[in-house]
């Protein structure tokens, strides 16, 4: 108990942070959904903040490229599965925090992990597993925050599918330009990404601060600037109706 006191002391002495706002930290469970150059620095921050439960989800093994930007990886892990190599780097880094690391895409049979989770986390690269993870959210009744990036860009936006926007409100056909295994990345802007993501969801989940609105924030990295601009729920969303 006096580790994980120290491990947070600089965090308890924020302006209005209670033991209240650490206690809903620790009991919580969030669903993470890719652990790679954003998801990564999500991850790692979420558990050295004292949340207690990180579910990992990600799919494949380690190859030299993904080495610019993720940073639960080394060297030594290539060939090996990113999911299992994150969970015991994390738990070495925070052993307090209980990690749960599944080599997968997102499907279906997540659904209850998803249920019983308080907050979603979308840092995948590909649409397809996006969407899915919209729609489990919003069968469940979860927040989620939705995070990605590309080249010098990237962007971060609280959801709430169900009673506020969804993803496939703001992107109805996913993007056509997106290449999950080709896009450009600069590792830097990942991490800036995540951390931004990680930010986000430690407000959300211990209450801290103003609620989160549906505001997207979009990173530019070229001149370190930030735009950020309401959502709305899209009137002809494919996935709000059918829900």
């Amino acid at each position: 108990m006096e580790r994980v006191e120290a491990l947070l002391e600089r965090q308890s002495t924020l302006p209005g942070w209670t033991a209240e706002h650490q206690g809903r930290l620790a009991k919580s469970q969030v669903f993470l959904a890719g652990i790679g150059g954003v998801g990564g620095v999500v991850a790692q921050y979420l558990a050295m903040g004292g949340v207690g439960t990180l579910v990992l989800v990600h799919s494949g093994d380690l190859e030299l490229p993904d080495l610019n930007r993720q940073t639960l990886m080394e060297r030594s892990g290539l060939g090996k599965s990113r999911v299992a190599q994150a969970s015991e780097r994390l738990s070495r880094q925070v052993p307090e925090c209980r990690v749960i690391a599944i080599d997968s895409r997102i499907s279906p049979w997540m659904e209850s992990l998803v249920a019983s989770s308080d907050l979603l986390i979308d840092a995948r690269t590909n649409f397809e597993e996006r969407f899915l993870l919209n729609r489990m959210a919003r069968k469940a009744e979860k927040p989620l925050v939705f995070a990605a990036m590309n080249g010098m860009e990237g962007m971060v936006v609280p959801l709430r599918p169900g009673s506020g926007p969804c993803l496939e409100c703001l992107f109805p056909e996913g993007d056509p330009e997106w290449d999950p295994l080709g896009f450009p990345v600069l590792g830097a802007i990942s991490g800036a990404v995540g951390a931004m993501a990680a930010v986000l969801a430690l407000r959300i989940l211990s209450g801290y601060g103003h609620g989160a609105e549906d505001r997207m924030t979009v990173f530019e990295g070229m001149d370190l600037s930030t735009r950020s601009f309401r959502v709305k729920r899209g009137r002809h969303c494919k996935a709000c109706r059918e829900s």
